[in-house]
C-alpha cells in the first residue's frame, strides 16, 4: 500500500491514498483506513476494538489541512517547536527510499514542507518557542532545582531520546547514560554525548546513582516497574528522583509516582506547559492558521486539476488521432499534388480547427472539475478507460 508513516514522541500517523478500481473489476481495492487498521492489528497484536478507541481518521481536505498544520507545528504539543518539520521530512525521505510515495502523495508532502517553512518564515510562531525536550528540562528544574552536576539516564535512543539527551547536556547535566534496546545505537548516542551506554537490564541498579530518568521508547510494556523504583529509593531516601515518561505507551509504571521522593511526570504534564505556550502565541497562531487554510485551498485546486488532466489529454489525443487519420486520407486522394509547404499549411489548419473546437470543453472541465462532469465528458466523447490510462502515462 502506498503511504508515509510519521512518528513523533506523541503521534503515529499513516498517510495513504486509495488507488482506482482494479482494471476490469467493479470492486475497489481494500485500502486506506481498513488496510492501515489491519496492519496495526497484525503488527502489534492488538484487538481492533482497542485500536478504534484511539484512532482518528482524516480524509481528503481534512487530511491535507491536518498534515499542513502538523508541518507548521500548529498541532504540536509545544506550538512553534522546530523539530517537527525535520521529522516530517525524515518520514517522507524514508518512504521515498522504500518506494511507497506515488506522485500525488509525494507532491502533498513536498507542499507540506514548503508550508511549514513558510509559516515559520512569515509568522513569529517559532520565535523563542521551547521544544518538547526543553520543556522536559524545565520540569526537571522545577523538581530538582539547578541541574548542573546532575546525573541522568535516557531510556530510548530514537529522535525523542536524542533530543532530550542533548537538552539535558545543554542544561548542565554532568553525566548522561543511554539505555536502548539496540546496544549499538545506545553506544553511538552515548559516545556523541561523552556518556556511557548501559543495558536495559541494568536500569534498576543504575537508579541508585542517577537524578533524572527520561523514558521515550516504543516498548509495548513498562520498562521500569514501580517495585524497582521503590527498592532504589530505599537505598537513597534523601535524594529525590525525577522520572519523565514521554513514551506512548508509557515506559514507567504510574504507581512509581506515589513513592516518597519520586517526581513522576508524563505527557499530560507537558501538555500543561504546552497550554501556556499556546496562550502566549495565539495571535501568531491565528495568522499561521490562515496561511495553512490558504495553502490547503491551493493544493485542492492543484489536485482537482490533476484529476481533470487525464480526461483532457485523452480527449485531445483522440481528436488528434482522428485529425491525422482524416488528413492522411485527404493527402492520399490528392496523390502528391500539394507541395511540402501546402501540406504543412493544411496540417496547421486542421490542428487549429481541433484546438478551437476543444477549447470550450477544456476550459469548462478545468473550471468545473467534479467527477460528474468528467464522467459525462468521457461518455459524450466515448473516451475509454484505456484512453485515460494512456493519457495518465503521457
Amino acid at each position: 500500500v502506498p503511504g508515509v508513516i510519521l512518528g513523533t514522541c506523541n503521534r503515529s500517523e499513516f498517510y495513504t491514498i486509495e488507488p482506482p478500481n482494479e482494471p476490469g473489476s467493479n470492486q475497489p481495492w481494500k485500502v486506506g483506513e481498513e488496510r492501515v487498521k489491519q496492519f496495526l492489528v497484525d503488527r502489534f497484536n492488538i484487538a481492533l476494538l482497542d485500536l478504534d478507541r484511539y484512532l482518528y481518521v482524516h480524509r481528503e481536505q481534512e487530511c491535507i489541512e491536518h498534515l499542513f498544520r502538523v508541518a507548521s507545528s500548529l498541532d504540536s504539543m509545544i506550538m512553534g517547536e522546530e523539530q517537527i518539520i525535520g521529522q516530517v521530512r525524515d518520514a517522507f525521505d524514508f518512504a521515498g527510499q522504500a518506494g511507497t510515495v506515488p506522485g500525488p502523495l509525494s507532491h502533498l508532502f513536498q507542499r507540506a514542507l514548503r508550508v511549514g517553512r513558510k509559516v515559520r518564515r512569515e509568522t513569529g510562531i517559532g520565535r523563542d518557542a521551547p521544544s518538547v525536550s526543553q520543556a522536559c528540562v524545565e520540569l526537571a528544574r522545577k523538581a530538582l532545582g539547578d541541574l548542573k552536576g546532575r546525573r541522568s539516564i535516557v531510556v530510548g535512543a530514537g529522535d525523542a531520546g536524542e533530543l532530550a539527551a542533548r537538552a539535558l547536556r545543554r542544561a548542565g547535566v554532568k553525566e548522561i547514560s543511554v539505555a536502548n534496546r539496540t546496544q549499538a545505537r545506545a553506544q553511538e548516542l552515548a559516545g556523541e554525548l561523552s556518556g556511557q551506554a548501559i543495558a536495559l537490564e541494568e536500569l534498576p541498579n543504575a537508579l541508585l546513582d542517577t537524578d533524572i530518568v527520561i523514558g521515550c521508547t516504543g516498548a509495548p510494556e513498562y520498562i521500569l516497574a514501580a517495585s524497582a523504583v521503590r527498592d532504589a529509593m530505599a537505598d537513597r531516601p534523601h535524594r529525590p528522583l525525577f522520572l519523565l515518561d514521554i513514551a506512548v505507551p508509557r515506559d514507567f509504571d504510574p504507581a512509581a509516582g506515589s513513592i516518597d521522593g519520586v517526581h513522576l511526570h508524563d505527557l499530560d504534564d507537558l501538555e500543561s506547559v504546552a497550554q501556556t505556550n499556546r496562550h502566549q502565541r495565539e495571535q501568531e497562531a491565528r495568522w499561521a492558521e490562515r496561511l495553512v487554510t490558504d495553502e490547503t485551498q491551493r493544493f485542492l485546486e492543484w489536485s482537482r486539476n490533476l484529476e481533470v488532466v487525464p480526461t483532457v489529454v485523452a480527449l485531445r489525443n483522440k481528436a488528434d488521432r482522428i485529425r491525422e487519420k482524416e488528413l492522411g486520407k485527404t493527402l492520399k486522394r490528392l496523390n502528391g499534388k500539394l507541395s511540402a509547404e501546402e501540406v504543412a499549411s493544411l496540417d496547421a489548419m486542421t490542428q487549429a480547427i481541433v484546438n478551437k473546437l476543444l477549447h470550450a470543453p477544456t476550459v469548462y472541465l478545468k473550471g468545473q472539475p467534479n467527477s460528474g462532469n468528467l464522467k459525462v465528458a468521457r461518455e459524450f466523447f466515448k473516451i475509454s478507460e484505456e484512453d485515460i490510462l494512456q493519457a495518465s502515462e503521457d
